[in-house]
């Protein structure tokens, strides 16, 4: 499996690229050029002022991009790991899989602020361990298309179970706890993978 720190860099290019910000920022650069060819076409005279506000956005779009990266670094990583997750329900459902362990974790995360709290002062590796494998398995079974769900339902068992003891568990006990019991099972690849999915898929993450 990949490591943490690989897995992390991965995760924080996807969101540059694949952002709500950055898609914002990289579509709103086309429209620009669009404009600054109608202009030069058709009214000369405003192609200066035109070129002065494309490189005003790409600026600009350089400044979002920066701000985003900055954010999602903050805090040990924490709002990388947010987006990591949504990422995962997404796909998730788009399978038609609706997990109750997986909709409670993803709203502590956001709505607690203990959690918060010590990602300020340190990383959370039980949390990472469990939004990555829940990434990875995501997206194996997306390979899988309408065999997703049964590749995922297979294989989700360690995944939900660290959330269970999470849920149960004081934070300052969980991340011992959960690295004793089920850091081997979280780290090792998918059991129900009949296709071998797994490999490009850690190749790719």
């Amino acid at each position: 499996m990949l490591s943490l720190d690989v897995w992390l860099r991965r995760q924080l290019r996807e969101q540059l690229w694949k952002g709500p910000t950055a898609v914002s920022a990289y579509l709103s650069l086309p429209m620009q050029l669009i404009g600054i060819t109608l202009s030069a076409l058709c009214l000369k005279a405003l192609t200066g002022p035109s070129l002065c506000i494309l490189s005003v956005s790409g600026l600009l779009c350089v400044l979002l991009v920066w701000v985003d990266r900055m954010v999602s670094r903050r805090n040990h990583n924490f709002g990388l790991l947010q987006f990591s997750l949504s990422q995962s329900r997404r796909r998730i459902k788009a399978m038609g899989i609706r997990s109750a362990e997986i909709d409670r974790f993803s709203k502590r995360l956001c709505l607690d602020s203990s959690i918060a709290f010590k990602f300020r002062n340190s990383r959370f590796r039980s949390v990472e361990v469990i939004i990555q494998k829940l990434d990875l398995l995501a997206r194996i079974a997306e390979r899988y298309g309408r065999g997703g769900r049964k590749v995922f339902s297979a294989n989700q068992g360690p995944i939900i179970d660290a959330i269970q003891l999470f849920e149960y568990l004081a934070l300052e006990n969980a991340e011992e706890v959960i690295e004793q019991r089920l850091m081997t099972s979280l780290k090792g690849p998918p059991e129900f993978d009949p296709e071998g999915w797994a490999l490009e898929v850690y190749r790719a993450s």
